[in-house]
């Protein structure tokens, strides 16, 4: 009853406010890992950018100030309803880097752009009308999650593939594609940033340099305690191989106590992101994690092993592509025998060939300009 009537409100505020016009571009900010867009953003469009961000996102929303960009925290409030959402009815662009439910009671204006920019460049995991809850949920929700996906104008995407997914997933037009490339993705390909997210990784970890590392990414179980299989102890890794484990950053508990279970066989790695250690993995061990289509672009990916041990389980409650097991460019392994085994199996490189030739046909380093260049044509 609560989101019903904050969306009211939405939607009263939001008409109310629909003739008071700006050139404004908001930026709704959940994740801080595409800080690297933003300042260019900034750049196109000067002092009309506006970014708001959500508390999650507090620390990476700090590291725009010095660029000059006006920042702005938000939640779902009272205060938001009377003060954020007259700015946001009035904006020239809105982009979003996830789903924002308020969005559904915007008065959107002619000529306004709704712009997602999503935080990772495939999927593996169903969302939307994919995603087998959302058909439990009520008819109002449904009502409301629709609607929010009919807001958006634009989608940028890093391929053919994605933009097929969010089209079936969200029920909106194919036309709203826009095959731009991901701009998070350009990092991957820029060897400045790859030579020193791994020097700096080698500095402060150096037995990571002379070591094949193996790392274990598995995605976030929302609600879930994360487990590892009771014979994971019988996994055993050559001299020359470290098997780092990196948890989601809200399961840092559960990842020192998994780490204590088996101090012999993980490593813990937590001053870098799940994003810069890809940098120095020579295999990637995941599940359903979106982090295999970064790790696909970098020039160190060798090799990647699906280990789903609860593959079962996870397919009813959060469900997956249909297709997975026919483009997941690695073994599918679901005990630690079948992933012993397959450690040992050299990459097939084919696999990662048609693999970023399916999901990351855009994201080749240059996303960031043509979408700035989509929206915000220079003029010659």
């Amino acid at each position: 009853m609560k989101k019903i009537i904050y969306l009211w409100l939405v939607k009263l505020v939001s008409w109310l406010s629909q003739f008071k016009r700006s050139q404004r571009v908001i930026y709704l900010m959940s994740f801080a890992d595409n800080l690297a867009f933003i300042k260019q953003l900034h750049q196109r469009v000067g002092d009309r950018l506006v970014v708001y961000y959500l508390p999650a996102a507090k620390d990476g929303a700090a590291q725009l100030l010095p660029a000059g960009i006006t920042i702005r925290p938000f939640h779902d409030s009272l205060r938001f309803a009377f003060t954020g959402i007259p700015v946001l009815t009035g904006a020239a662009d809105i982009f979003c880097d996830n789903y924002f439910a308020f969005t559904a009671g915007l008065q959107r204006h002619t000529g306004q752009r709704l712009i997602q920019l999503w935080h990772a460049s495939g999927a593996v995991k169903a969302f939307g009308w994919g995603d087998p809850q959302t058909s439990d949920r009520d008819a109002a929700d449904q009502r409301r999650f629709q609607a929010v996906y009919d807001q958006m104008t634009d989608f940028v995407v890093g391929s053919e593939k994605m933009g097929q997914v969010f089209a079936q997933s969200y029920q909106v037009p194919a036309q709203r594609m826009r095959v731009l490339g991901y701009p998070r993705s350009d990092r991957y390909c820029q060897s400045n940033w790859v030579n020193a997210t791994r020097t700096a990784i080698y500095a402060q970890y150096p037995e990571l340099r002379d070591h094949e590392v193996i790392l274990y990414a598995p995605t976030y179980r929302v609600g879930v305690t994360f487990e590892l299989p009771t014979d994971f102890a019988d996994l055993k890794l050559a001299d020359n191989q470290v098997l780092v484990l990196k948890l989601h950053p809200h399961l840092a508990d559960q990842a020192q106590q998994l780490h204590d279970c088996f101090p012999k066989l993980i490593k813990l790695v937590p001053t870098f992101s799940t994003d810069e250690l890809l940098t120095v993995t020579d295999t990637l061990i995941s599940d359903y994690s979106s982090v295999i289509f970064d790790y696909a672009l970098l020039p160190n990916c060798q090799k990647m092993i699906f280990f789903t041990f609860d593959w079962v389980n996870f397919q009813r409650s959060v469900g997956l592509q249909a297709d997975f097991k026919q483009w997941a460019p690695g073994a599918f392994v679901q005990t630690t025998a079948q992933l012993k085994q397959a450690l040992a199996v050299p990459a097939a490189q084919s696999q990662l060939t048609q693999f970023n030739q399916l999901w990351n046909t855009r994201n080749d380093g240059h996303a960031t300009q043509r979408t700035l260049d989509y929206f915000y044509p220079k003029s010659k």
